[in-house]
């Protein structure tokens, strides 16, 4: 089945010319077993990290951390007009899984949206509500190891896991053998290739082109895969065998510059996302593998957030969700 690309990213963001102000407010596991130290955790640069997470996950797993992630659940919602899934399901799934599900906020929603359906959230940090519905549960593990679920899924869902998969042919190689025929796997990730402009207000020197190719290069010194393209994405899938269903790709605008209510709102989410989103991608990454002194990086990353709130950089950049399924 050929690669259907829909995109919503023909027309530029326009800016709203009136808008110069500066932003103030703005059960047992089925899977591999980890050891009684999933409950250890580092703290360093002001951060605390999950011990299970270090040489494989670069982000915090605090508090600050947590509610950032519920707020990127909210935006993309947004993105995605309400809907925890864009599969066409003419019933609830019977098994589901959430990889890397964090928080377990949409493991939780999914849930109580689809009452039939069972789902299993997997994560390396302990970081799950322990009250729960009954459908729901979660399991600590590490998605590069060889699953060993003993049951197939209807559909499972990954979102923003560049951060955390460093072998994406095998990741999806484990999806499709624990897919059910017909089954649905749900992919949503954003580029990391560079930050757009559409009208020149974006200048060669911007912060947020200084605070990216040092992030990104030191996640590809880790092993990760920052420069992986909606394609590049779509093409693994199809290797791996499914077939595509339907691709969507938004411009996500950074900070509230847009001119429309819609676009201005989702942009002030975004912003909310980025005051702490700027220092959760790249703290760890830039002082443990990217040479950046600490107090340079927070100098880098503090300038990221000025030019997050004067808005007059109208920058923005491609999120990416990916519907695809296992043939009959």
């Amino acid at each position: 089945m050929p690669t259907e690309i829909k995109a919503n990213c023909s027309d530029p963001i326009l800016a709203d010319e009136e808008d110069s102000g500066i932003d103030n407010e703005s059960g047992a596991s089925s899977t591999q077993s980890l050891t009684e130290s999933i409950l250890q955790h580092v703290y360093e640069n002001g951060r605390r990290y999950h011990a299970k997470s270090v040489g494989r996950y670069h982000m915090p797993s605090d508090e600050k951390e947590q509610d950032r992630l519920d707020l990127h659940h909210h935006n993309i919602l947004q993105l995605l007009g309400g809907r925890l899934t864009m599969a066409p399901f003419e019933h609830d799934p019977n098994m589901v899984l959430d990889c890397g599900t964090g928080t377990g906020i949409w493991a939780l929603d999914f849930a109580d949206c689809y009452p039939a359906s069972t789902v299993v959230g997997i994560d390396l940090a302990p970081i799950q509500p322990n009250y729960v519905y009954p459908n729901v549960k979660f399991e600590l593990d590490d998605l590069e190891m060889d699953w060993t679920f003993n049951y197939q899924f209807d559909l499972i869902h990954s979102r923003n896991m560049a951060t955390s998969i460093k072998n994406w042919p095998r990741y999806f190689e484990q999806m499709y053998d624990f897919a059910n025929a017909g089954g649905y796997v749900e992919l949503t990730e954003h580029d990391m290739n560079a930050f757009r402009c559409d009208d020149g207000t974006m200048p060669e020197d911007s912060a947020y082109g200084r605070w990216l190719k040092p992030t990104t290069a030191a996640m590809k010194k880790a092993g990760l895969s920052p420069y992986q393209t909606l394609k590049d994405y779509t093409t693994l899938l199809e290797d791996a065998g499914f077939e595509i269903v339907q691709t969507l790709e938004y411009k996500v605008p950074c900070g509230g510059w847009p001119k429309g209510k819609k676009e201005k709102y989702l942009g002030f989410c975004w912003a909310e996302d980025l005051k702490t989103g700027f220092e959760s991608y790249s703290k760890a990454l830039l002082v443990n593998g990217g040479g950046l002194a600490p107090q340079e990086a927070d100098d880098l990353i503090a300038e990221c957030l000025k030019t997050l709130a004067e808005r007059k950089q109208h920058v923005y950049y491609y999120t990416w969700h990916i519907v695809a399924r296992k043939p009959l």
